[in-house]
């Protein structure tokens, strides 16, 4: 997990770094808090927020004042001059915002997925690095220092050789969550593309943290992509699915996903070696070594703010942890997934409603998506009945 090479504007970003924060409710709302608590440590200070409709002072945490407020994102940025704005808006807005700030100058950053298909990253990754502004993208989990340190794990041979990497997310989400926004489960909205699938989106960081364990960050790191998207839910994306990414070096990354898991559970990626494996929580930041001749090794590790980072970046050259780049192979999914066929409704006998819960469960899927971590195979290949055979996508790049 490298940075890019571009050389950022940082000689100006002195003190106190001002910062609009672009999207406050939903997710956004956990970058309130994030900096609220980076403004107590007097490090940065919330000059603005953009959205549609002003915040009411109830929704603006205590101690983060009375910050301008506009729904004019360009506007809003020259009137404070803001350096830094984070920008956690729908997916299809990123690009424009995230050039319209690195126009004037001023560093982003930027929610996952950056982009709802690949022509969008590479237009906003390359607008950013035009403009020599720093952008870091919201992969929090790349932050986190137990991906280095699995790294030197595997640099050491302390598993043996690498044989491929899985990647299990089993999670829950009501029938409601689909409708928290317009552009929930949407593929497409308006002839845009949104790509709101469980793969690009709620369990992206898998995806993510997978291929950056692959050694696997760039675009050109990927060479094919096989996809199986299934849908439960009556939405347009995937709620149920999986990807195997085949990189240069030719290690195979499988993940597996659902949001109608039986019993929820953390998502977790594995590294399996000839002589070990090394599975990675990377919601909690936990790791458990296994390997033959040896104990179970279990180790927590600290996280650094992908925020924190990006002002250190400017303020003392910091290295940028993820910066647009080191995001490529990522990119190369969603688009492996936006050019796939529409997900395909399972039948309703392979789902069941919990009422009291309100929300679809597909019975089996926990241990389907476990057991496609732990053998790199799609859910056809596992025996799921209801599984359409996959799509192989050849990616060039």
């Amino acid at each position: 997990m490298s940075t890019d090479d571009t050389t950022t504007n940082t000689e100006a970003v002195t003190g106190t770094v001002d910062i609009v924060l672009a999207g406050a409710r939903g997710h956004g709302r956990w970058h309130l808090e994030n900096i609220r608590r980076l403004q107590d440590k007097g490090i940065v200070r919330l000059a603005g927020i953009c959205e549609l409709t002003p915040l009411t002072g109830e929704e603006i945490p205590d101690g983060l004042g009375t910050p301008e407020q506009s729904a004019d994102f360009g506007a809003l940025l020259d009137s404070t001059g803001a350096r830094i704005a984070v920008i956690c808006t729908p997916i299809p807005t990123h690009t424009d915002l995230a050039l319209a700030a690195a126009e004037r100058g001023v560093h982003v950053l930027l929610e996952k997925p950056p982009a709802p298909s690949y022509a969008e990253f590479r237009r906003m990754a390359d607008g950013v690095a035009a403009a020599g502004i720093a952008c870091q993208i919201g992969f929090q989990s790349l932050g986190s220092h137990a991906v280095p340190a699995i790294r030197r794990l595997i640099e050491e041979g302390t598993i043996g050789e690498v044989t491929g990497i899985g990647g299990a997310g089993a999670w829950a989400r009501a029938e409601s969550y689909y409708r928290r926004a317009p552009w929930a489960g949407k593929r497409r909205m308006n002839g845009v593309d949104v790509i709101d699938g469980a793969l690009t989106n709620p369990l992206a960081h898998a995806v993510a943290t997978a291929l950056a364990l692959a050694d696997a960050s760039r675009a050109e790191d990927v060479t094919r992509i096989e996809t199986e998207l299934q849908r439960a839910n009556d939405i347009e994306s995937d709620d149920t699915s999986c990807v195997r990414v085949t990189t240069a070096s030719g290690l195979r990354v499988t993940v597996a996903v659902t949001l109608c898991a039986e019993d929820p559970g953390d998502p977790y990626v594995v590294v399996h070696g000839d002589r070990g494996r090394i599975t990675y929580w990377y919601k909690q930041d936990r790791v458990l070594l296994q390997r033959a001749g040896h104990g179970p090794e279990e180790y927590e590790y600290g996280l650094t703010d992908l925020l924190e980072n990006l002002v250190g970046h400017l303020t003392d050259g910091d290295e940028l942890l993820v910066a647009p780049e080191a995001t490529g192979a990522f990119m190369k999914v969603v688009e492996a997934i936006r050019l796939a066929p529409d997900p395909a409704p399972l039948p309703a006998s392979a789902w069941r409603l919990l009422p009291d819960e309100e929300r679809r469960v597909v019975p089996g899927i926990d241990g389907l998506v476990a057991a496609a971590a732990d053998s790199l195979a799609l859910y056809s290949e596992l025996g799921a009945d209801w599984a359409r055979p996959h799509e192989a996508n050849e990616v060039s790049t």
